[in-house]
């Protein structure tokens, strides 16, 4: 009979701790307005061998080259190796958007419409009164 006995340290790293040059994002209207989204579908018919890679049915996501403008970084090259025959295969590369990247970008975009229709309501608001004063 054979016994072992192990020992693990667990290390607890906060989030905020491995994180260097943090920024916060800036201009996200912009960018975001200069998005392009769409809806497509993968024509797996024309590439048969990446029919497994594909994934069927309606897709929704950007123009890459949108994407890129902006958020180079968020436009991957993603790799697929395909036979094709005895001993030999090709790699097929495809440029895909990290959308989950961009949730982010998203938020910091709708946080500052929201701070645009919180003035123009005060805005709104001042010139309801004013025009109240003057009746």
């Amino acid at each position: 009979m054979i016994i072992s006995l192990m020992s693990v340290k667990a290390q607890d790293s906060k989030s905020e701790d491995l994180k260097v040059n943090v920024n916060k994002l800036v201009d996200g209207i912009n960018k975001v307005k200069q998005l392009e989204p769409i809806s497509f579908q993968y024509d797996s018919s024309k590439y048969k061998d990446l029919e497994s890679h594909l994934p069927s049915g309606d897709r929704f996501g950007f123009l890459e080259q949108s994407v890129a403008v902006n958020f180079p970084s968020l436009v991957q090259t993603n790799s697929y190796v395909l036979p094709t025959g005895k001993n030999s295969n090709k790699v097929a590369k495809i440029n895909e958007v990290n959308k989950e990247e961009l949730i982010p970008v998203l938020v910091a975009a709708i946080k500052e419409q929201q701070e645009q229709i919180e003035f123009l309501r005060q805005e709104i608001n001042a010139l309801k009164t004013q025009q109240t004063k003057t009746d």
